[in-house]
């Protein structure tokens, strides 16, 4: 199998000023066969970007796969009293969780934010909260809020992505049951869940007559028909398609730009600079 020499590599990033997720696909591209052909792509990364998924497609895009129709949309959820913090994250569309705070009598502060939604979702989300204050032994004593009444679920609120909204929660003695032990809220999501659509994309083929180079800065990874991840954060990452057997191949190409959380950021259309 032929390679693609170093000093090839080295001058296609001296062209650049050097950069189970939602991907952006090639669409059809084709290799001739042209000796050493090579196909040359640049796709830039912005937001919170940890690393670039790279996954080479050969052959047609034709099979039909189901795809979200938009990407996760998630809260997180953050109880504070004085030094005391607890937190939920990742609390996706449809569902709802709990979270628990012992900080006894006093006031508490619930945060709700929606990061890491991908950026690319512009429509709110909508929530509803609901909690209790209870002794040691699981009985509720007196609380209060402007959000809602006490074991009553709130009316449904909205935020948009991005963005944080904070509430404040009091938690007394109450004359029966005694002391506050611990505040619990119940977050319940009810922004919609995404509904799947077909997409044409083909399987990942296993012959291995194509491979493809990723490079970030001067760091690369090689693939023949297989997913990889390249660690390099924001910035220009850049793909190199080329056929080892010297004949036109038919192929395509998906690629997210990934925060820590495997979660997708901003990612841009790519650029084809060269086409051989």
């Amino acid at each position: 199998m032929k390679k693609i020499a170093q000093k090839t590599l080295l001058s296609f990033i001296a062209l650049s000023a050097m950069e189970s997720a939602f991907a952006l696909d090639s669409g059809a591209q084709n290799l001739t066969s042209k000796e050493g052909a090579t196909d040359y792509f640049k796709m830039n990364c912005a937001g919170d970007t940890d690393h670039l998924n790279f996954k080479l497609f050969e052959g047609a895009a034709n099979s039909v796969v189901e795809m979200p129709a938009t990407p996760s949309q998630l809260f997180n959820a953050t109880l504070t009293k004085l030094k005391l913090t607890t937190t939920v994250s990742a609390i996706e569309a449809g569902a709802t969780k709990e979270i628990t705070l012992k900080g006894g009598n006093g006031s508490y502060t619930l945060a709700l934010d929606t990061f890491g939604t991908n950026l690319s979702v512009k429509t709110t989300q909508t929530y509803s909260v609901q909690y209790q204050c209870l002794n040691a032994t699981g009985k509720v004593t007196v609380g209060s809020s402007t959000l809602t009444k006490q074991s009553v679920e709130s009316a449904k609120k909205t935020l948009a992505n991005g963005k944080t909204v904070k509430y404040i929660i009091n938690c007394a003695k109450d004359l029966k049951n005694g002391n506050t032990d611990s505040l619990v809220v119940k977050l319940i999501s009810k922004t919609a869940v995404a509904k799947s659509v077909s997409t044409a994309s083909s399987a990942l083929a296993p012959s291995g007559d194509l491979t493809a180079q990723v490079v970030r800065n001067y760091s690369a990874k090689n693939t023949v028909s297989e997913s990889i991840d390249i660690q390099g954060g924001n910035g220009k990452y850049e793909v190199l398609v080329n056929s080892p057997t010297n004949k036109a191949l038919p192929y395509h190409f998906e690629y997210s730009c990934l925060n820590i959380k495997n979660v997708e950021v901003s990612t841009s259309p790519f650029q084809l600079l060269q086409d051989q």
